[in-house]
């Protein structure tokens, strides 16, 4: 593996930029590190020759940048994301800090089909819970307490700087492995698990979001690859011929 095919399996992705400048600016930063994917989410204000401006060097960036209206759309084929975040929340995530990055991404690297994704939010709000949900890890950057927030494209800066360090520590020789499971068949296994809970009656009526909230935090934590997700489908599926021949 090449730290070029590496990196072209990184891809940073904006939702809801509201300032120009810091499109530009975190084109530059991951252009520094020698990354090149760079997505929008219905950015408030692009094209806008502020963002070119800022770029300096990183045009080319730019004008290959990806733009989807929402955050699942720009998913799809992920096989890993983490969504960085300041904010604690009330159902917690798994969360990593930057200087935990390094075994988690060795083994998703190792995959022939990987596409790692890191997710950066408003800059005033950050992302949401729900689009936070979406996202396999909560990854925070140390900071000091008192002043956590950290400008957009300095946080890609540091994120993208960490990321190339574990690249460039990686094996060349290293064997590639197939066993990927993308964002979409993580969501096809939460949503069988939804269906075969409501058959059952199993939601409690008063609060059913928060099951399902729960389940997909289960199904982002534990990484099942593709046998453990085929028994995890074929599991539910028998429930789900025992309870049709009941009925």
């Amino acid at each position: 593996m090449s730290d070029s095919s590496l990196k072209n399996k990184i891809e940073f992705i904006l939702v809801e930029p509201s300032h120009p400048g810091n499109i530009g600016a975190s084109a530059r930063a991951i252009k520094n590190m020698g990354f090149k994917n760079l997505s929008l989410i219905n950015p408030k204000d692009f094209p806008n020759d502020e963002s070119f401006y800022r770029a300096k060097g990183a045009k080319d960036i730019l004008e290959n940048v990806k733009i989807y209206q929402d955050l699942t759309g720009s998913l799809k084929d992920a096989t890993l994301i983490f969504g960085t975040s300041a904010r604690t929340r009330t159902i917690p995530w798994p969360t990593k800090t930057s200087s935990e990055l390094t075994k988690i991404l060795k083994t998703a690297l190792e995959n022939i089909n990987t596409k790692i994704c890191f997710v950066f939010g408003r800059e005033i709000s950050g992302l949401t819970n729900e689009e936070l949900q979406l996202c396999d890890y909560h990854l925070k950057i140390p900071t000091d307490e008192s002043f956590s927030s950290l400008n957009l494209s300095h946080a890609v800066q540091i994120i993208s700087y960490v990321i190339k360090m574990e690249i460039d520590n990686i094996n060349s020789t290293t064997e590639l492995k197939d066993e990927t499971q993308t964002f979409q068949d993580n969501e096809y296994l939460i949503d069988h698990f939804d269906k075969v809970m409501k058959l059952i009656d199993f939601y409690d009526q008063e609060n059913p979001k928060q099951v399902r909230t729960r389940v997909r935090r289960l199904i982002k934590r534990l990484q099942p690859d593709n046998l453990e997700t085929g028994i995890l489908r074929g599991f539910l599926s028998k429930i789900e011929q025992i309870l049709n021949k009941k009925n």
